[in-house]
């Protein structure tokens, strides 16, 4: 049997699948934009992709949202609105002759980040994922913390403000509001940072100059990350935490603010005994967790 791995990342703006080793070595990747909104055109597409790497072991899919890992579906995903109780798992399998397994996107990045960036030494771990939304795994005693019905690990659905702005889940005032994509864009317009284009990453190029409003920025992207995670502290005593998804890759910006703003937040012997670290494979991490878990964890 072959030993090689394939994952995939199913974001909602673009697609990562890669061919790894049981290291989680990357030997081969493709990445395409999510271009269309059709459940059944971006699988076909994806199978071809699969299909096109040779003889694998398995194929571990990540996406976005509330997924039913056992049964491999997509049951709802906020920033993917026409995905709803899709049967990701079923699709492949029968398209590409490989077993399949579909996790939480946001597990994937967690299980690829206890891998790598804890080197499966810390047992009670959490990622928290910054990007166009924001998510989160959890993992206990060394394996994924899925709950009773699969859907543990919505760090960006916290709700940090009740009385906050539309969440794209449809409620109010969730972590992910406030700073994934969207919520990062809205503090940049209250605080008064202009740009021909304000993304994230525009802001974080504006903020290496010394732009104080770009500063400002993430001075409260680091507020409001701290609310959210210094509960999750509180609760769940963790050994190491890890950052990751594209907006970690400005938290140097926003890192020290961010632990300065912990202490308000959580209880000291938790909060000295944590790890926290930004993870080493930002790029890939969701992809290859999607890839080792199929073997470790998922049947």
């Amino acid at each position: 049997m072959s030993e090689n791995l394939i994952g995939v990342d199913i974001g909602g703006t673009k697609i990562l699948t890669v061919l790894t080793d049981k290291s989680g070595a990357v030997k081969k990747r493709v990445e395409a934009p999510t271009t269309c909104s059709r459940p059944e055109k971006i699988l076909s597409s994806l199978c071809a992709v699969i299909r096109s790497f040779g003889r694998s072991r398995s194929v571990g899919v990540g996406i976005a949202g509330d997924v039913d890992s056992k049964n491999g579906i997509l049951r709802f995903s906020p920033n993917m609105p026409n995905w709803v109780n899709v049967g990701i798992k079923k699709y492949i399998e029968k398209n590409t002759g490989l077993p399949c397994c579909v996790e939480n996107d946001a597990n994937c990045a967690a299980y690829g980040s206890f891998v790598i960036d804890g080197e499966r030494k810390y047992p009670n771990f959490i990622t928290v994922t910054l990007g166009t939304g924001v998510g989160g795994g959890i993992i206990i005693d060394g394996k994924i913390y899925r709950g009773s019905t699969g859907s543990a690990g919505e760090i960006g659905h916290i709700t940090i403000n009740p009385s906050g702005p539309v969440c794209g889940c449809g409620h109010r005032g969730c972590l992910e509001a406030y700073i994934g994509t969207a919520g990062i864009k809205n503090i940049a317009k209250k605080i008064g940072f202009k740009a021909r284009v304000v993304t994230p990453a525009v802001i974080a190029k504006a903020a290496d100059r010394g732009d104080r409003k770009a500063l400002a920025v993430y001075g409260k992207v680091a507020e409001y990350l701290a609310v959210g995670v210094g509960g999750l502290i509180n609760v769940l005593n963790p050994d190491m935490i890890s950052v990751a998804g594209g907006v970690a890759n400005n938290f140097y910006l926003f890192e020290a603010d961010f632990r300065r703003e912990l202490g308000e937040h959580t209880f000291a012997t938790p909060l000295k005994h944590v790890k926290i670290v930004r993870t080493k494979n930002i790029k890939n991490l969701g992809a290859i967790g999607a890839a080792l878990i199929f073997p470790k964890e998922g049947d």
